[in-house]
């Protein structure tokens, strides 16, 4: 337990001393580090939380055009319970961005209903066929909530398979980019 404190410590260290330099990024008009300023506002514990100016550079950032400015601004005002949040997730996942369809899963998921729990499940399968992995695993966690009781063992099944091959494929990347790591090294030695 004393580790993974230290570590989210020394992670939160960090990023404490990149903010003069991502405020001054952010002011010549980055969106990425108006994002991930705004994001440091917004969480507060980085730096002072201050819901104002997370909003000031979510609109900014959003202010570009930039698909993933407009996403974060969206997905921002949903974990605020605006309204108008909820409405451009819809308009973005409709268009068919991956974390747009992902949060609106999450919404709909923290919905009350069976409705919202099947329309969660629907944003999950079309998240994970724009390319995300872990949406395709929530799809069948969420199945396995609001299946009925006769097919719950097979979504479950499917679920853990899910799962394991999700886990497999994270290792094998991470062991494809240390054998890339060691050969560019084994390259620049002999170089």
């Amino acid at each position: 337990m004393r580790l993974g404190l230290s570590l989210y410590d020394n992670d939160r260290a960090r990023r404490r001393t990149g903010i003069p330099e991502r405020m001054a990024a952010a002011e010549a008009g980055d969106v990425d580090a108006q994002l991930k300023l705004a994001w440091e506002y917004a969480r507060g514990d980085a730096v002072d939380a201050d819901i104002v100016k997370a909003w000031n550079l979510f609109d900014r950032a959003a202010a570009s055009g930039q698909e993933e400015a407009l996403v974060n601004r969206a997905r921002f005002l949903q974990l605020r319970q605006v309204p108008e949040g909820v409405y451009e997730l819809r308009k973005l996942a409709a268009n068919g961005n991956w974390k747009a369809q992902f949060w609106l899963a999450q919404h709909y998921e923290r919905c009350e209903g069976r409705l919202n729990q099947l329309k969660a499940v629907i944003w999950y399968d079309r998240s994970s066929k724009n390319g995300n992995a872990v949406a395709k695993f929530a799809k069948l966690v969420q199945l396995v909530r609001v299946a009925p009781p006769q097919s719950k063992v097979s979504f479950l099944t499917k679920a853990i398979v899910e799962g394991v091959s999700l886990i497999c494929g994270i290792t094998r990347q991470g062991e494809q980019q240390a054998e890339l790591y060691e050969s560019l090294l084994y390259r620049l030695r002999r170089g």
